[in-house]
This record gives structure tokens, C-alpha cells and sequence, in this order.
């Protein structure tokens, strides 16, 4: 790949597409073939991720019948999560990255429309959102006892 790691890649990828003016999902594909087969292969990182991407696929694919456009929004709803880490990755400082809207249409026809509440609310999570009301997920910018500071 010619840098020292594998996250270095990555981390170049994302920041030529800034410069570019889209500040989105890596889309070099010699690197997505690589964390492709990084993700099929790697059994470490399969219980790295705690079954979470497992429980992701089959929360998107229950009761689909025809699995190529489930397939395909299942696409779109990682892209969307991969974008929003992307966004808090480059751009941590930017408010409007604080606030995830949860009645937006990316939110509500990519998102919810394959994934379940749940396993969206423990994705966003991850990243260090928290849910503020039934409309928004805040970000979380540090917990002491128990308690999160949330940014509005």
C-alpha cells in the first residue's frame, strides 16, 4: 500500500478526499479490497467487533425477501455510520457534526430503514453519542461518575 499501516492508508485516503472537498468515506479501491479482505479473513477481528457487525447484517436482512436491495441499503446505512465516524475523525471541532438529528432523511430512510433502533442507538454509541430526547443523539465529550457533559 506503500505507507506503514494499514490506518495510515486509511487516514491519507480520508485526507485526499477532504482536499478534494469531500469530506466522506474512503474510495480508493485497491485499500477497500484490502479491508475487505481483512474483514473476511480475520477471525481476531471478527471478536473484536463483539458480533456487533454480525448483529448489524442480520438486523438488516431479516425477513427480506429479496436479498440484492437489502443488500444495498445495508451498503448505504455503513456508509452513513462510516461517515459520521469519518466526520468526528476529521472534523471533531465542527458543531454541526454534535447533533444527529434523528427525524432527518438520512437518518430515517437510509438508517431505519434496514437497521433497528437498538443497534443504531449502540452504533452511534460507539462513536460517543448519547440519546438527548426522542429526536436527537448528542455528542458525549466526557463522563465523570456516571455522567455525561453533553454539548448543545
Amino acid at each position: 500500500m506503500g505507507s506503514s499501516s494499514l490506518s495510515e492508508d486509511y487516514r491519507l485516503c480520508l485526507e485526499r478526499e477532504l482536499r478534494r472537498g469531500r469530506a466522506g468515506v474512503c474510495g480508493d479501491p485497491s485499500l477497500r479490497a484490502v479491508l475487505w479482505q481483512i474483514l473476511v479473513e480475520d477471525f481476531d477481528l471478527h471478536g473484536a467487533l463483539q458480533d456487533d457487525a454480525l448483529a448489524l447484517l442480520t438486523d438488516g436482512l431479516w425477513g427480506r425477501a429479496d436479498l440484492a436491495p437489502a443488500l444495498r441499503g445495508l451498503a448505504r446505512a455503513f456508509e452513513l455510520l462510516e461517515l459520521a465516524a469519518v466526520h468526528l475523525y476529521l472534523l471533531p471541532w465542527r458543531k454541526e457534526f454534535t447533533t444527529i438529528k434523528t427525524f432527518s432523511g438520512g437518518y430515517v430512510h437510509v438508517l431505519k430503514g434496514v437497521l433497528s433502533d437498538d443497534l443504531l442507538l449502540k452504533s452511534f454509541q460507539k462513536m460517543g453519542y448519547v440519546r438527548r430526547d426522542s429526536h436527537r443523539l448528542m455528542l458525549c465529550w466526557g463522563q465523570s461518575a456516571g455522567l455525561c457533559r453533553v454539548h448543545s
